[in-house]
């Protein structure tokens, strides 16, 4: 799998679910119930690291044929010469003798390998800043994008908010006026129907 396939799932790829413990019968009365564990953080193994998996398969001893030789001299050693040092130099004698294996080119062998896994670092970081800047920065400007709808969201509910409170002490002088001007008018329809009564009284009156 490519590096960017795995950055990305490594990203993306949610954690796996611990496994639920089997149901445990309830404690009697007197006994207490004991608390939950606090979650523990286990670090990924290399044997899981798909990381490891990618680089040693593109660090194989298989894709240099100096360091796939001089295995090839030392497999069979394995079962007759226990020790380590002692089966490749024994396999690098053999190997010298028989195919002009040298030291030195066992040791490029190594340094090539050491190249390929420098190239393979400077291909991982070039991708994690490829995706950093996709997947991180975009989703961090996005985030600032909604953090400022927000406050221009809240700044329209202030304003709305003070608008209401206007039109309520608008209303509040309004309804105040219009009682004044409901009385001012029953104080002046009682006042005219006197008049109007008292004078009819005078010219019944006078009329006879």
């Amino acid at each position: 799998m490519p590096f960017m396939d795995l950055i990305k799932k490594a990203i993306f790829e949610e954690e796996p679910q611990a496994a639920q413990q089997s149901a445990k019968p309830s404690p009697g009365p007197a006994a207490t119930r004991p608390r939950d564990p606090a979650p523990v953080y286990v670090p990924v193994g290399t044997r899981d690291n798909q990381f490891y998996a990618r680089l040693a398969k593109q660090t194989d001893f298989s894709a240099v044929p100096e360091l796939a030789k001089i295995e090839a001299f030392a497999a069979p050693l394995s079962s007759v010469i226990s020790d380590k040092a002692l089966r490749y130099k024994a396999a690098l004698a053999t190997a010298q003798s028989q195919g002009g294996l040298t030291k030195d080119a066992i040791l490029n062998g190594f340094d090539a390998l050491l190249n390929v896994l420098n190239t393979s670092a400077n291909t991982f970081n070039k991708q994690t800043e490829d995706v950093s800047r996709t997947e991180v920065d975009a989703k961090i400007a996005q985030v600032s994008d909604i953090n400022e709808a927000v406050q221009q969201k809240q700044k329209e509910i202030a304003d709305l908010q003070q608008q209401a409170k206007s039109i309520q002490s608008q209303t509040e002088v309004s309804r105040a006026k219009l009682q004044e001007a409901k009385n001012n008018f029953a104080a002046a329809l009682d006042r005219r129907r006197a008049e109007i009564q008292q004078q009819r009284k005078e010219f019944e009156t006078i009329l006879g």
